[in-house]
């Protein structure tokens, strides 16, 4: 059993409201999840019908709304609607690394440009009512980018940094770099949090005793993967085969009701379903020929017919 803190981490298309509520019915285990970062309409407006992924009471993680972009003025609008909303925190992503956001000097791409980091925090620290937080990667390019911005997060009251240990370059792909997480972690004086390929209670247990000193992680892949590792994590023992299985299934049945009330036709239901089996299928053996004919699947029904035959 742990004490730890677990966050869930943000993922576009699959951690939205609908998906961490009914997350917390099945599973539970997570503490905080990191909301995927806003989409701002006109650069500093929310739109009514995203505002509700946001209001705390709505939702039953306690959650930190994340934003991206490089505009403190933009930034601190967004703050504030939030805030307005019951958030009193707020995360900065300085790590997502997909390139339509890199080359704009956003995500991981501004890891490499310290001066522009100083800048803006230096106009949000002033203008904000929430605490703030940032996630970033070791670097754009290199692992060693992030030492040049010890010193500027150092200036600022920032509240907790999580470091997924790879390059935004690296993407999803290649080995976490652990070891050049452990010298940042020798480094930074302020709360810090762990992200990276956390996959099974194993992979917890070693890191834990790698980093004694690290008491938050962010669980990403390795959870959407096994909604049941959180759970796992907290009780440390892993569940059955039997036991994990329906209690994903039962996930999966809650998640398409609400998503067929949510969405229309079964193109954008299949879709979206489909995306959450990108990750679900790795909890069953056989799961990669499921998620193959899933993605070729047309109407609701064809869909249904294929998961009740594997099942």
């Amino acid at each position: 059993m742990t004490t730890d803190q677990l966050y869930m981490a943000p993922v576009r298309g699959i951690t939205d409201i609908i998906y961490r509520n009914a997350f917390d019915r099945h599973f539970g285990g997570i503490d905080i999840a990191i909301t995927p970062f806003l989409t701002p309409v006109k650069g500093n407006q929310i739109k009514l019908s995203q505002q509700a992924e946001f209001i705390p009471a709505d939702n039953r993680i306690p959650i930190i709304p994340q934003i991206i972009g490089k505009s403190p003025e933009n930034f601190s609008d967004l703050a504030k609607i939030v805030f307005d909303l019951g958030n009193d925190k707020v995360n900065w992503n300085l790590g997502c690394p997909h390139p339509v956001m890199t080359q704009k000097k956003c995500g991981s791409g501004l890891l490499a440009h310290p001066d522009l980091v100083d800048q803006f925090l230096d106009k949000v620290c002033n203008t904000i009512e929430n605490k703030l937080s940032v996630k970033v990667r070791l670097g754009l390019q290199e692992s060693d980018e992030l030492m040049c911005l010890l010193p500027v997060f150092e200036r600022y009251p920032i509240t907790e940094i999580t470091i997924h240990a790879r390059t935004g370059k690296q993407k999803y792909t290649g080995s976490v770099d652990r070891d050049m997480f452990e010298e940042y972690s020798k480094l930074i004086k302020m709360p810090l949090s762990y992200n990276g390929d956390i996959v099974n209670l194993e992979d917890f247990h070693n890191l834990q005793k790698r980093f004694p000193s690290i008491h938050k992680w962010m669980l990403g892949r390795g959870l959407f993967a096994n909604p049941a590792l959180a759970l796992e994590i907290k009780q440390g023992f892993t569940l059955s085969t039997e036991a994990r299985t329906k209690l994903i299934l039962g996930f999966h049945d809650e998640l398409l009701s609400q998503y067929q009330q949510r969405l229309s036709g079964d193109k954008h239901l299949i879709q979206k379903m489909v995306g959450h089996w990108l990750y679900l299928h790795e909890s069953f053996p056989t799961g990669a020929k499921l998620y193959k004919k899933l993605k070729k699947t047309k109407t609701l029904e064809d869909y249904r017919q294929v998961l009740d035959s594997f099942i």
